[in-house]
């Protein structure tokens, strides 16, 4: 009988610290809440359906390319002597880069001179026998066969005055091909040959150094034949096309010389560099851009376009150091305009549930309760006794739901369903069911109660 008693005690106990704890946990949540009934109401986090004009976009990937890069190479033969740039380094056009030993060309060039001095002696000498032999062949005194003999002589003396100046001119092109100077602006390679080597215009010592233009810069994207086929919709090619058909053909000029654009040149696009920890952390911060080259066929592997667009990457400059921001190679984010829409109907992705091949949607409607009543038709009582007056609970309804885009807010735009102003439930879809009772809190509303209920007593 006792051990009876004891057990039943036992029980008794766990049974009410279940309660407590139970009770603890709904408090935490804020899962339960009473209503003018007493009955408990499940909380959820509610947003209003939206409604605004947005912008469409087609999003794709794209990689940096610079608009141009140039492989120094030496023109002449020679031991390289001194390197004007530190490697990495940014140089302008115009400076100096290198230098190959000038004695061997500067001698030549002296030849040079020296040879266009004789070939002149050469011709005056000449021009003054073929007077002579003028002079006499107008006395009688020569012959015509002399005076033709001397003509040619004077001739060969002139062209050996035009073969001095060209020998001076390529003279002078290996000395000045010896001091190497940036043809752009632009960013170094390091120097792939060293002082004091025999650098040629052929061999594996030929290219001394690369420079890479840095801006302005390309960015390369690809776009799919459908995306690049209603890009061109949008235009009027569709219509243009049609029109083309249905009447007689028209001889156009295919010389290159027109002065139309290709379709989509001068289209706006949008770039973000991928960087920091999170790699998907997209700003789109290089905006205005436009594009500047569209590729002359689809990859029929891939079924895409290349497409190139222009941006501008301005030297930047800190206290104590000058670089570039963006740099050849690097992977970006592209977005393109693609469509307007007005007043298009706005949901979170996040409130989107799915059915199989349904989607819909879980709203809170508003139903007054005019007479509140208990399970026994008796009017309800507050704590004074008095009849409780109406009031309106929220119900829980599906809605099914058509949708459209999803925008880089993680907005869902919504065809056919829902109207804007609704409430429909964001989190806490998984402790309610249709035609429950729910209570209603914002985002807003329920992160500034947890915050507050976070702050340590004063």
């Amino acid at each position: 009988m006792a051990d009876r008693t004891v057990s039943n005690l036992f029980l008794l106990c766990l049974f009410c610290f279940s309660l407590l704890l139970l009770s603890g946990c709904a408090n935490r949540t804020g899962a339960g809440s009473a209503g003018p009934g007493g009955a408990p109401k499940t909380e959820v986090i509610v947003d209003s359906v939206g409604m605004d004009d947005v912008q469409i976009y087609i999003y794709t990937e794209g990689r940096t390319v610079p608009s141009n890069s140039v492989e120094i190479r030496a023109r002449v033969s020679g031991y390289l002597e001194e390197l004007f740039f530190k490697p990495g380094a940014i140089v302008r056009e115009g400076d100096h880069l290198a230098l190959i030993e000038q004695a061997t060309y500067q001698v030549a060039l002296d030849a040079a001179k020296a040879e266009l001095s004789n070939a002149r002696a050469q011709a005056s000498l000449a021009e003054a026998n073929l007077e002579r032999q003028r002079v006499l062949l107008e006395r009688g005194a020569g012959t015509t066969e002399d005076y033709q003999t001397q003509r040619a002589t004077y001739d060969v003396a002139l062209a050996g005055i035009e073969r001095a100046n060209a020998a001076i001119r390529n003279a002078e092109l290996n000395l000045q091909y010896t001091d190497m100077r940036a043809p752009i602006t632009g960013k170094t390679t390091k120097n792939l040959v060293d002082i004091g080597n025999f650098v040629s215009p052929t061999g594996s010592q030929a290219v001394l150094l690369s420079i890479t233009q840095m801006d302005p810069m390309y960015v390369e994207f690809n776009l799919s034949d459908r995306q690049y086929s209603d890009l061109k919709d949008r235009i009027g090619f569709r219509d243009a096309f049609y029109r083309a058909t249905d009447s007689p053909a028209v001889e156009r000029p295919t010389d290159g010389n027109s002065e139309l654009p290709l379709a989509l040149a001068g289209m706006p696009v949008d770039i973000s560099l991928m960087t920091g920890m999170n790699v998907f952390n997209f700003d789109f911060n290089i905006p205005g851009r436009t594009v500047t080259l569209v590729d002359n066929q689809i990859n029929f592997a891939t079924a895409r376009v290349t497409l190139r667009a222009e941006i501008q990457n301005p030297l930047l400059r800190t206290n104590d150091a000058e670089d570039y921001l963006i740099y050849p190679g690097q992977v970006c984010r592209v977005r393109i305009p693609y469509e307007k829409v007005e007043n298009a109907i706005l949901i979170r992705e996040e409130a989107i549930l799915t059915d199989l091949d349904t989607k819909y949607v879980l709203v809170v409607a508003n139903r007054r309760i005019h007479q509140p009543q208990d399970e026994h038709g008796n009017p309800l009582l507050d704590e004074n006794g008095k009849e409780i007056p109406p009031y309106e609970i929220g119900i829980v309804q599906r809605r099914d739901v058509e949708l459209g885009r999803l925008l880089d807010t993680q907005m869902r735009i919504v065809l056919r369903g829902l109207r804007p102003g609704e409430t429909y439930i964001v989190h806490g879809v998984q402790r309610v069911r249709v035609g429950s009772e729910v209570q209603p809190t914002t985002l807003e509303d329920y992160n500034a109660r947890l915050a507050a209920e976070a702050e340590p007593p004063r």
